[in-house]
């Protein structure tokens, strides 16, 4: 339950080809990275409902071995003796084991495994549909759907220097990376209030 999935049950792998087929369709998967996600998501969904299924059967188990051997206190009512065998039935639904424990672990791994995947399917089928099809600025241009800001940042210096590669122009000068301070060549008085006037 928690391997590569390159030795799973047959049927399982079976299922677990279909849904890669049938999740790509459904997502417009394109690409090898498309198909390893779908692939991944494909597998952790049958994964969780495998975990869901025996633990189901566990529970269900457990519950018919408790009926089997409740047995009333001597002396006790039929109501009474009612009450006890559904309170015993109610606590063997609760598995507190460690096997049962780590099941479900397994179990929320593996859906939150799937829902990530699922989410990276349908990002990259937006972006196929807005027509990005992995440009290095992003769906928006070369300077993305960012805001300006005031705060140096080298990789947006990355950015800039590609972008005037691209233009075949010169690069503009900037001040040294990693310096504590850009240096300061004016400034302007920008008024402002603060709070409002009573």
């Amino acid at each position: 339950m928690t391997g590569a999935g390159i030795v799973i049950p047959e049927v399982d792998a079976a299922e677990v080809e279909r849904r890669t087929i049938s999740f790509a369709k459904e997502t417009s998967a394109q690409g090898d990275i498309g198909q390893a996600l779908a692939r991944r998501a494909a597998l952790c969904s049958v994964r969780m409902e495998r975990l869901a299924d025996q633990q189901t059967a566990a529970l269900t188990e457990r519950t018919r071995q408790v009926i089997a051997d409740f047995v009333p206190p001597e002396g006790a009512s039929p109501e009474t003796a009612s009450w006890l065998r559904k309170e015993a039935v109610r606590k063997a639904m609760c598995d507190v084991s460690k096997e049962a424990t780590l099941a479900r672990k397994y179990e929320a791994a593996a859906e939150r495994s799937f829902l990530r995947c699922l989410k990276e399917l349908r990002q990259m089928e937006r972006q196929a549909q807005r027509g990005d099809h992995g440009s290095p600025f992003g769906p928006m241009g070369p300077m993305g759907p960012g805001l300006g800001s005031f705060f140096h940042d080298p990789d947006a210096d990355d950015q800039v220097d590609a972008i005037y590669d691209l233009l075949k122009l010169p690069r503009p000068n900037r001040p040294v990376r990693n310096s504590p301070k850009p240096p300061v060549s004016g400034g302007v008085d920008v008024p402002f209030a603060v709070g409002r006037r009573s």
